[in-house]
């Protein structure tokens, strides 16, 4: 609800397809896409393979809130 103040503001996209974009690929491959309130209401189902080599920080909190950005904002 960002009218309220509250949630994500949209302010634009970065020119890569979604498919390409580093914060989709690393935040569905690192967890970011299974929170069980998304699981619940917003299952995400991208065309992305995690490849093997793929390595997730330790802190989540950015990537997440970037792949979060990207998925309601972008794709």
């Amino acid at each position: 609800m960002p009218w309220l103040g509250v949630g994500l503001w949209c302010n634009g996209c970065p020119p890569l397809g979604c498919e390409d974009d580093e914060a989709i690929i690393h935040g569905y491959c690192c967890g970011c896409a299974y929170g069980l309130v998304q699981y619940i209401f917003f299952t995400d189902k991208l065309p992305v393979i995690c490849p093997e080599f793929l390595q997730c920080p330790l802190n989540l909190h950015g990537l997440c809130h970037d792949y979060e950005y990207m998925m309601r904002c972008c794709c």
